[in-house]
C-alpha cells in the first residue's frame, strides 16, 4: 500500500483554507542539456563552478566542518563534469596531501558521495563518478516515467509486483473524489533497466472515471495510456512532491538495494482535462536517477498535498530550526548528548509556541516535564512513515496527555511530520493548523484528536486492533499523565489491553506529580501506579523521567504483553520559575519571564555541549 496511505486514516479533520501550493515546471532534459540538467539536481550553478572555484582552499575558519566542506568541493566538480560520470577521481591519498587533511575526514567526505549515488567504489581499482541515471522531467511536460525512459532510449522491462481491486481507503477517496465503498485499483510495479531495477511506482487508479482499467496488462502498457483509454479522456495536469528518504526494508528489496540507502520518491495526484483526479502514487527512484525542473510557489490555489507534506523545522525562539534528526528509527543509536539536545530543543519550541495572551493560557507546565519522552520516541524508537518504513506499518502515537501538545509539535517537526510555516500559524485563528489540544490529522502525525483526559488509552487499544485486523503491524505508544491515571476509562483500556494481551502497546505515563488543582497525592491518591498495571497484565519498568537514555532504552523494549513505562519526572521542568509549581498548569508567560527561561534554556545548552 502506498506511504502516506492507510486504511481508516482519512487526511484529518483540522481543514487548511489556504494551504501554499508548491508547482513544478520543467525542461525537458534534452533542451536543458546533461550538464544543466545534473547541475540543476545537484544544487550548483555548472558555469560558475567551472569557472574556477572548485578548488579554493577549504576554510579552516569555517563552523562547517571539513569533511563536509570537501565533499561540498566534490560535488561541484562533478556538476561542472570537471569529474565527468566513470572518471577516477584522485586517491585517498592525492586528496590528503592536496588539501591537508587526514584519512578519516577524506574518507567521510567520500563516504558520503557514495551514499548519495555519486561515487562509486570498486575494489582493487578505486573510486569513480557513477554513471547518470535515467532522466524524469516534471512540470510543464507531464511524462510517465515509461514515456521517460523510452525517450532516453533505455531498455526497460516492467515487473508487476501487486494488482489488487478493493475499497478505496479514506485518503484515497478523499484525494479521487471517490463516493463511500467506491473501488479503487492498486498497482504496484518495478521498471528494470538491463537487469538493475531503478524505479519502483504504488499508486491507486480511479476506476469509477476508467471502467475496465483492471484489465489492463500492466507489464506492457503504461498506467497514463491505460488511463487515457479507459477513460476517454487526456491527461493534462498533475500536482508533484518530491521527498528524499532512506529505501527501507520493503522498497529496498524491491529495488535490490540495502534499506539504508538514499531514495527519492515522487508523489504525484494525475488528472485529466476536465479535472477529474484519476491516479494517486508514490514513485521510488533508486540513487542515481534525477528529475530536472524549476519550481515556483505562487500561493493561490489548494495544494492536494498540503496536509501530506514530511515536514521538517519549527520557529523556535532562535532563527535555526531544531536541531533533531531522524536517525535510524527503532534502533537506538542517538548518544546521550544527541537526545538531551532534541529535548532541549522540545522546550524552546514549547516556550516559542507559547505566546503572551491571558485570553489564551497555554499548558507550559506538563509541556515541559514530558520533553525527553518525546524526544526519545520521535528522534530515536518511532518509525514514523517518513523514515522509509512502509506508511501503513508505522508506529503510531495517541497524546492521551492531550494538554501536552505544545510539546507535541516541536516532536513531530523533529520527525519531519510538521513544518516551520505550520508552527508559525500559531494555535489560533482561520489559519491554524495546530490547535491547544490535537486535532487529528494523520498526515501531520496526529493520529488522534485528544481534549478530555481519559480517552487515549481506548483510542490506541483500538489502533491495535485495527492493525492487527489489517496486518499493518506497527507499535503504538498512548502517553498519559499521573493526573489523568484518575479516569476510570484509563484502567477499563488497561485491563482490555492485557486481557488482549496487546504486546504492540505502550503506555507512557508522565508521572509529574501534580496537576490542575493540586498536588495529584492530594487530589485523588492514584496509590501505586505500578502494581495496578501490573494487576491489570502489564509490564511495568519504572525509569528518571529526565534521563533520555534510561527513557528511550526502556521505550525500546518489547514484549508479548503490554507494557506501561512510568517516567518520574517534574512539572516545568528546565525552567527554573515553572518546575514544580502547580499555577504553571495552564498560565502565560510574561516577556520579562520569556526572557529569563530563554537564557536558562540557552545556559543548559552550552552546559549539554561540554558535556
Amino acid at each position: 500500500m502506498p506511504q502516506g496511505m492507510n486504511h481508516g486514516d482519512t487526511l484529518g479533520a483540522a481543514a487548511d483554507p489556504t494551504p501554499t501550493t508548491f508547482s513544478v515546471t520543467a525542461t525537458h532534459p534534452a533542451a536543458a542539456g546533461p550538464d544543466a540538467t545534473r547541475a540543476l539536481w545537484l544544487g550548483f550553478d555548472a558555469a560558475a563552478t567551472a569557472a574556477g572555484a572548485t578548488h579554493a582552499e577549504l576554510d579552516r575558519g569555517s563552523t562547517a566542518a571539513l569533511h563536509l566542506q570537501l565533499s561540498d568541493r566534490m560535488r561541484a566538480m562533478i556538476a561542472s563534469r570537471e569529474w565527468a560520470p566513470g572518471t577516477r577521481i584522485p586517491s585517498e591519498h592525492e586528496l590528503m596531501q592536496e588539501h591537508g587533511l587526514s584519512r578519516g575526514t577524506v574518507r567521510r567526505a567520500i563516504g558520503a558521495l557514495v551514499d548519495e549515488g555519486l561515487l562509486v567504489q570498486e575494489r582493487g581499482r578505486g573510486t569513480f563518478v557513477s554513471e547518470p541515471g535515467f532522466v524524469h522531467a516534471s512540470g510543464e511536460r507531464l511524462l510517465s516515467i515509461a514515456a521517460s525512459l523510452r525517450e532516453q532510449g533505455k531498455d526497460f522491462t516492467t515487473r508487476v509486483l501487486d494488482e489488487r481491486v478493493m475499497p478505496a481507503p479514506d485518503d484515497v477517496r478523499d484525494q479521487m473524489r471517490l463516493a463511500p465503498g467506491d473501488d479503487a485499483l492498486f498497482l504496484r510495479r518495478v521498471r528494470v533497466v538491463g537487469s538493475e531495477p531503478v524505479v519502483c511506482q504504488e499508486g491507486w487508479l480511479n476506476m469509477v472515471a476508467c471502467p475496465g482499467i483492471e484489465d489492463a496488462d500492466f507489464s506492457a502498457e503504461s498506467a497514463f495510456d491505460a488511463v487515457e483509454r479507459c477513460s476517454k479522456g487526456a491527461i493534462s495536469s498533475s500536482r508533484m512532491r518530491y521527498t528524499a528518504r532512506r529505501a527501507g526494508r520493503d522498497h529496498g528489496a524491491y529495488l535490490g538495494v540495502p534499506a539504508d540507502d538514499p531514495v527519492l520518491v515522487l508523489e504525484q495526484l494525475i488528472s485529466l482535462d476536465d479535472g477529474t483526479p484519476i491516479e494517486w502514487s508514490l514513485t521510488w527512484l533508486r540513487a542515481g536517477q534525477y528529475v530536472t525542473g524549476m519550481s515556483t510557489q505562487p500561493g493561490s490555489a489548494a495544494d492536494p498535498f498540503a496536509r501530506h507534506v514530511p515536514r521538517a523545522g519549527f520557529a523556535a525562539e532562535k532563527d535555526a530550526p531544531l536541531s533533531g534528526r531522524i536517525p535510524e528509527c527503532g534502533q537506538g543509536r542517538l548518544s546521550r548528548t544527541e537526545l538531551e539536545l532534541a529535548a532541549l530543543e522540545i522546550r524552546r519550541g514549547t516556550m516559542a509556541g507559547s505566546i503572551n495572551d491571558p485570553a489564551h493560557p497555554y499548558h507550559l507546565g506538563g509541556s515541559l516535564s514530558c520533553a525527553e519522552i518525546l524526544a526519545a520516541l520521535y528522534n530515536d524508537v518511532m518509525a514514523t512513515g517518513v523514515d522509509g518504513t512502509p506508511w501503513e506499518s508505522r508506529d503510531r502515537l495517541v497524546m492521551s496527555k492531550a494538554h501536552a501538545s505544545l510539546a507535541l509539535y516541536p516532536a513531530l517537526a523533529q520527525a519531519g511530520l510538521l513544518s516551520r510555516d505550520d508552527l508559525d500559524r500559531g494555535l489560533y485563528g482561520p489559519d491554524a493548523v495546530v490547535f491547544k489540544h490535537p486535532r487529528r490529522d494523520v498526515a501531520r502525525g496526529l493520529e488522534t484528536s485528544g481534549g478530555s483526559l481519559g480517552m487515549g488509552p481506548a483510542h490506541a487499544c483500538g489502533i491495535v486492533l485495527s492493525n492487527r485486523r489489517l496486518g499493518h503491524g506497527g507499535r503504538v505508544f498512548c502517553i498519559l499523565g499521573d493526573g489523568e491515571c484518575n479516569e476510570g476509562s484509563v484502567w477499563e483500556a488497561v485491563e482490555l489491553a492485557g486481557h488482549l494481551a496487546m504486546g504492540e502497546l505502550t503506555f507512557v505515563v508522565d508521572v509529574n506529580k501534580l496537576q490542575l488543582d493540586g498536588p495529584t497525592a492530594d487530589v485523588l491518591d492514584a496509590g501505586t501506579l505500578a502494581q495496578k498495571f501490573v494487576a491489570f497484565g502489564c509490564e511495568v519498568e519504572e525509569v528518571d523521567g529526565h534521563d533520555a537514555v534510561a527513557v528511550r532504552d526502556a521505550l525500546l523494549r518489547r514484549s508479548d504483553r503490554p507494557r506501561a513505562v512510568l517516567c518520574d519526572t517534574a512539572k516545568g521542568r528546565g525552567i527554573s520559575f515553572i518546575e514544580g509549581r502547580v499555577e504553571w498548569h495552564d498560565k502565560t508567560m510574561t516577556d520579562e519571564e520569556r526572557a529569563i527561561a530563554t537564557r536558562e534554556l540557552d545556559e543548559a545548552e552550552e552546559a549539554i555541549r561540554r558535556g
